[in-house]
């Protein structure tokens, strides 16, 4: 499950280094399905709050969110089966690069991205959505993004290596901020000692 899931966290993160961290562009939710050509695929829910972010993920059969808490400055894997969480750094390999929201140049998605060029391709309509189509090449490969016009946000992604990233069902609204909060009577898991409650 760990290492699935660390495939959708790293296209989580490539994603949401490109989206437009401010308040005042619109929260939304969405289907998702993130996968490998090879069939290694996970299926879920996204909601994005503006700056925080939340991906209820099933992969492998297995139920896992990770949930990045901008107001906090913290990052969660949730595991609702075991009613345990982790608490991630910054720099975990469960998060990649998802604890790096900030605001992208809508015309160069690359700007402020080290090691990073973009080329436009145009624009095109991708799940319903009216979207500028990007390559991105950098240290990782090539990668190519659909970004929301409206959202500022990939909506579909492909890289050189075969993994991709989709969002359907897009429906714009306020997210509840205990989206994005560790639930209730959940014992948090310390790799260092025993479980014990939050």
């Amino acid at each position: 499950m760990l290492n699935r899931t660390h495939g959708v966290a790293i296209f989580l993160a490539l994603s949401a280094s490109l989206a437009l961290a401010q308040a005042n562009l619109p929260q939304f939710s969405a289907d998702l399905k993130m996968g490998h050509r090879e069939g290694d695929a996970a299926t879920g829910k996204m909601y994005w709050g503006g700056s925080s972010m939340r991906m209820d993920i099933n992969a492998g059969g297995r139920d896992a969110s990770i949930i990045h808490n901008t107001s906090k400055n913290a990052n969660y894997m949730v595991m609702p089966e075991q009613k345990m969480y982790m608490e991630l750094g910054a720099n975990s390999p469960m998060l990649g690069r998802s604890s790096d929201l900030k605001s992208y140049d809508p015309n160069n998605p690359c700007a402020g991205e080290e090691g990073y060029t973009c080329k436009k391709l145009g624009a095109e309509t991708v799940n319903g959505r009216a979207c500028d189509k990007w390559e991105l090449t950098g240290a990782h490969g090539n990668q190519t993004f659909w970004i929301d016009q409206k959202l500022h946000f990939p909506i579909r992604g492909v890289s050189a290596d075969g993994h991709t990233f989709d969002l359907t069902n897009v429906k714009e609204g306020a997210q509840p901020a205990s989206l994005f909060e560790v639930p209730p009577g959940y014992t948090k898991l310390d790799m260092s000692g025993p479980p014990r409650r939050p």
